[in-house]
């Protein structure tokens, strides 16, 4: 006896529990249908419906989504219309409501392409809706550049990640954007501009294929994916796209020297080589490739090709003063190497002399184009001049390296 009533009760709590969230959902779905009817709190409208589909055996339920998204179109279809009759003066203000009317659909056509309890799918609403949003998607495009020009990063980012996820949405399938949008390839640069802005490396990486694949400003974008890859740390990966600029925008100034200085760095100066008489071939009469060159003769050791091809760019430009430098420092190191290899030959300090003699008006004009780069020349000068015995000059170098300023520039080179 006691274990019937027990069974009943048990049943009344199970009646009850099964009827409030049915109650409940049709309460706030009835609710949320009436608002949307007299068009007044849509906020409260759609919250409503995310609260009637989080409701146990609410989420796969159509005509939840249908009113949800009548919802979130009402809302945008009425920004649109305070924009138009200029209640609202923020263009702005249209472009999140334009994302989420964008999402609802999406997931109204998810629960609708859903097959029956039979395996069947009959999707209903698809053709409609897809319509519908294929008129609106040009505005997502719109709504990243205009918040990009904005500074509104977030937005554009928003708006033109929206844009692009339809390309493989099925609810847009009939279109085929993949084979039709010819923005495409420009609304993933957008996006990668926007990503970078945010520092959102997921977002740079999701999209720099395509955005490669848009051809205006492709150098500005190289660019920015190697100031991006070095900031991640990823050294590898930058340099890929440095190769990748200068090989295809030899004209831009901004991959070649940090392609060298990358090879330079890394004492891989074969690669260095390959790059500057490349850049020589591309343009011979550009100064900066033939300092370039200048500076890896002198790195490579090869002094007396250093010297001619100097002399021949100081004969054309006497401002150089890295040339100035590198042909100074050419005869200098020629100079230690005669010594350090012929000890004990009778004529060494005369050559040597006559080494150190040729150095010193290069270096000493380039410490007249270059006077804070102390500590490049007052060494070399130091020892030409003790070498040479130029006793008043050497005087005055030393009491510079040994004074305050000398040793303070030493340790903040310019």
């Amino acid at each position: 006896m006691q274990d019937k009533h027990l069974k009943i009760i048990f049943a009344v709590i199970l009646t009850i529990c099964v009827c409030l969230p049915a109650t409940a959902q049709k309460k706030e779905r009835s609710e949320a249908k009436s608002l949307l009817k007299q068009n007044v709190s849509l906020d409260k409208a759609e919250q409503l419906m995310h609260s009637v589909i989080s409701m146990p055996g609410q989420s796969g339920k159509i005509d939840n989504y249908v009113l949800l998204s009548d919802i979130i179109k009402k809302k945008y279809e009425n920004t649109n219309e305070k924009l138009y009759l200029r209640q609202l003066t923020d263009t702005a203000a249209l472009f999140p409501p334009l994302q989420k009317l964008f999402t609802a659909y999406e997931q109204l056509d998810s629960v609708d392409s859903q097959p029956d309890s039979n395996g069947k799918t009959k999707i209903r609403y698809r053709q409609k809706n897809s319509e519908y949003l294929n008129k609106l998607r040009p505005n997502l495009f719109y709504g990243c550049k205009y918040n990009y020009g904005k500074a509104n990063y977030t937005e554009a980012y928003n708006c033109i990640k929206t844009y692009l996820n339809t390309i493989d949405s099925p609810l847009f399938s009939s279109f085929n954007y993949k084979e039709t949008d010819s923005l495409q390839y420009e609304a993933s640069y957008w996006a990668v501009l926007a990503a970078r802005k945010l520092k959102d490396y997921e977002g740079i990486s999701k999209y720099e294929a395509n955005a490669l694949e848009h051809a205006t400003n492709r150098h500005l974008l190289l660019a920015l994916l190697y100031d991006n890859y070095i900031e991640k740390g990823d050294s590898t990966k930058a340099v890929r796209f440095l190769k990748e600029g200068f090989r295809k925008h030899p004209e831009f100034p901004f991959f070649f020297p940090r392609l060298v200085d990358f090879y330079t760095n890394r004492n891989r100066l074969d690669s260095v080589e390959t790059i500057v008489n490349h850049a020589i071939e591309i343009e011979p009469g550009n100064t900066f490739y033939q300092l370039a060159l200048n500076n890896l003769l002198l790195n490579k050791g090869e002094y007396d090709k250093c010297i001619a091809q100097g002399d021949s760019l100081i004969h054309s430009n006497d401002q150089l003063a890295e040339v100035y430098f590198n042909v100074g420092s050419s005869y200098y190191n020629k100079a230690i190497q005669y010594e350090k290899k012929n000890k004990y030959k009778k004529d060494k300090r005369k050559i040597v002399a006559e080494l150190y003699s040729k150095s010193l008006p290069y270096v000493e004009r380039y410490r007249l184009l270059r006077k804070k780069d102390q500590s490049r020349w007052a060494p070399m000068l130091y020892s030409i001049y003790l070498e040479l015995n130029m006793g008043n000059k050497f005087e005055e170098i030393d009491r510079l390296i040994q004074s305050d300023k000398y040793n303070e520039q030493d340790k903040h080179p310019r």
